[in-house]
């Protein structure tokens, strides 16, 4: 495998404090990987060790096949360069002046710049977007503007590494999404190595091939983003509780936290019908809001499925591609009958599920308050040749049953509980 970076036994003190400790690291060409932590784990620092900005008290750093002890600073330059955190600069300059700046370890200084540096220039400002602002100056732009030029100044060295320390945290979403695109962009196509530290797990989630999880100086855990960004790993090192799932439209993982604010514990027991992440939102919502929930039938795997057991609900379930068995069904019965209020999710019906809505038509619910949540696709929903819309319309007659708005579920079952005895 082709190894751009690799980081054997590195050790840094700051006088005598350890900040890293004996970190064994390998980064490969053209690999996306974000550094997370929390602050103090030594993210910054350890980025700064790669540059040689810091030189370790113990280890190597590898640049391919050269120590980066033994390269000159300008030998460095040209193998790697640096986002900072910080962008402001105190003397103001033309947008092509700085991002020229970046050609200093190729410019001869009796000679200075050449026709070629002047084409690398301008090819840098034109991945970025900034070509329009290379006669303005730096400090007229925005904050989303000003990270494009520094990453052209980056870009302007040719690396092979490019560096980033925190380049989204003081932007807007959308220049957020602009610098990490382009950045990706680059090791896709240029085969370039880009090693960032991020703060945001929802972003290193979204573009990273490879995350790093330091804690107190150590790699905690690496691997895929889907295999450090579990529910235990980031309870331990950032002591916060949260819940992981899919994101239904990329499929990456996605990270939302749970709050710690005291909540109040709601009498109302809730029984969800949903799936196919129908659910996730509103289990999310209602959990944080203290009511007691329960969901059913959830194929296991399912997206709604993994959201009830993240809130250690009592779920009734069944294997996927199984159509609902007797087992599952009774299971399903007695979460409802146990419940307040039932609901019922705008879901998909197929042969293999209808009976999550026929078990609203048991005659032992006949007094349970069910809620169907409207949507005007029950026709695109329905894959039963019709039998799921007749058994809404039978419902739908039922004096315990009620149709509600998706946006309006909420303020009912708060007032609910507070009607409940």
């Amino acid at each position: 495998m082709n190894y751009e970076v690799k980081v054997e036994n590195l050790c840094f003190f700051y006088g005598e404090v350890n900040i890293l400790k004996d970190i064994n690291l390998n980064f490969q060409a053209g690999s996306f990987v974000s550094i997370i932590g929390p602050n103090g784990s030594g993210k910054s620092t350890f980025l700064k060790n790669l540059s040689r900005y810091l030189e370790p008290q113990k280890g190597i750093v590898m640049l391919g096949d050269k120590d980066i002890n033994k390269l000159s600073k300008k030998e460095i330059s040209k193998k790697v360069s640096v986002v900072p955190q910080n962008i402001l600069l105190e003397f103001d300059f033309k947008v092509k002046d700085i991002v020229m700046m970046g050609r200093h370890p190729y410019v001869n200084r009796w000679k200075g710049e050449t026709e070629e540096d002047k084409k690398i220039v301008e090819k840098a400002m034109k991945y970025t977007n900034i070509l329009q602002f290379s006669d303005r100056f730096y400090n007229e732009l925005s904050g989303g503007e000003k990270q494009r030029v520094i990453l052209a100044q980056a870009l302007a060295q040719q690396p092979k590494v490019l560096l980033l320390d925190e380049p989204i945290s003081h932007l807007d979403l959308q220049y957020q999404v602009e610098i990490l695109d382009l950045v990706k962009r680059l090791t896709l196509k240029e085969g370039m190595t880009a090693i960032s530290v991020l703060h945001d797990l929802n972003m290193a989630s979204g573009y990273s091939d490879i995350i790093i999880m330091l804690k107190e100086g150590r790699v905690y855990c690496q691997g895929k983003p889907e295999e450090v960004l579990t529910v235990e790993n980031i309870a331990y090192v950032f002591n916060i509780n949260v819940s992981v799932s899919k994101n239904p439209v990329t499929g990456k993982t996605y990270v939302y936290p749970i709050s710690v604010i005291s909540k109040k514990k709601r009498k109302l027991k809730i029984h969800i019908i949903c799936g196919g992440g129908t659910g996730v939102k509103l289990i999310q919502e209602l959990a944080t809001l203290g009511f007691h929930l329960s969901t059913g039938v959830l194929n296991i795997g399912d997206s709604d499925w993994a959201i009830s057991k993240e809130y250690e609900l009592d779920v009734a379930e069944e294997v996927p591609f199984m159509s609902i068995t007797n087992e599952a069904y009774k299971r399903n019965l007695e979460l409802a009958m146990i419940s307040d209020v039932v609901i019922l999710l705008p879901i998909y019906l197929s042969k293999s599920n209808i009976m999550n809505v026929k078990l609203l038509t048991d005659c032992k619910l006949k007094d349970k308050k069910i809620y169907i949540v409207e949507d005007d696709n029950l026709e695109k929903r329905d894959f039963t040749n019709g039998e799921a819309i007749e058994i809404y319309k039978e419902l739908l007659n039922k004096p315990n049953v009620v149709p509600v708005k998706k946006d309006e579920l909420k303020e009912i079952l708060i007032k609910a509980d507070e009607n409940h005895g």
